[in-house]
């Protein structure tokens, strides 16, 4: 009787120890397989900018960018201001002194080193390395001597991703009284 309890006993506690090991186990190798790599980077669209092109005093055509920076979520919850708009200004800078009409004739742009550039002023202008890497969403050249040249530079403002109130129409942006 003495044996079949000590048995009884022993088959009590391996069982109670192998669930232990088997939940202890499951916890902690599941932690690791839920940590992202790139854990902490944020990515932030910026709005499409369209930026002329002049020659002889003349605007002979747009370039239109849409823009992806990433950045550490910590430097950024750290910062006193967002670098959205230091961004918008060094990619339109940059841009506008390198666009020449031969932009619309397929003369290539140094992407890499359009986005070292810009990511070097703007993380100077802020005082910390916040742009991690920019990434180039969408890049065209409209030139205004082809017929739907309107049509296009309309429908790259219309996708510029600002947020406008759904109550406004577009007669608002242009100037007309608002009805509210």
């Amino acid at each position: 009787m003495r044996g079949a309890l000590m048995v009884g006993m022993w088959a009590v506690v391996v069982t109670l120890g192998a669930g232990y090991a088997a939940a202890n186990f499951a916890i902690n190798s599941g932690e690791e397989e839920a940590k992202p790599k790139l854990e902490g980077l944020r990515y932030t669209s910026l709005p499409t900018m369209s930026v002329p092109v002049v020659e002889r005093g003349k605007v002979e055509g747009y370039v239109v960018v849409r823009m992806v920076y990433t950045a550490d979520a910590a430097v950024l919850r750290s910062l006193a201001s967002s670098p959205d708009p230091f961004l918008t200004d060094e990619i339109f800078r940059n841009l506008y002194s390198h666009a020449e009409t031969n932009f619309g004739k397929l003369q290539r742009l140094d992407l890499g080193n359009f986005a070292t550039e810009v990511k070097a002023a703007v993380n100077a202008r802020m005082g910390a390395d916040v742009v991690q890497d920019l990434l180039v969403d969408g890049l065209n050249y409209i030139n205004l001597s082809e017929p739907d040249a309107m049509r296009k530079v309309a429908a790259a403002a219309h996708d510029s991703a600002v947020p406008q109130d759904p109550r406004d129409t577009p007669a608002t942006y242009a100037g007309a009284p608002s009805k509210h």
